[in-house]
């Protein structure tokens, strides 16, 4: 007789499960916030070019992004898309580090296309 699922023994989360679970968690509040900005007028600037494309969502994902992993993990870095575009150094370290790209397509948003 073969046990039951619930007598088998479940292996422990691995040492990145609590990072894992909180990009999931956070993507999925991103993912709310650019659904809702899709069908709103967009305040649209340029970054390298006049196809390098940023707008106040782009910011405002990345600073929720930011924040939130900082303060549940205060030792990993960050190396995110706008800020790196205003001047932030890009520096990796032996810390964990997070590569931040809030929306990725920024041009499709702004023209409200979507993937779906």
């Amino acid at each position: 007789m073969k046990p039951s699922g619930e007598d088998q023994a479940v292996p422990a989360a691995g040492p990145w499960e609590e990072c894992f679970q909180a990009a999931v968690q956070l993507a999925l509040r991103a993912g709310q916030i650019i659904r809702k900005a899709l069908t709103e007028e967009k305040r649209v600037s340029t970054k390298t070019s006049a196809a390098d494309l940023v707008t106040e969502t782009d910011h405002l994902v990345e600073d929720l992004i930011i924040s939130e992993l900082r303060e549940r993990f205060p030792s990993h870095r960050f190396i995110a898309e706008e800020a790196a575009a205003s001047g932030a150094k890009c520096v990796l370290t032996h810390s964990p580090t997070w590569i931040i790209d809030p929306i990725d397509g920024t041009c499709n948003f702004v023209h409200s296309l979507n993937s779906e």
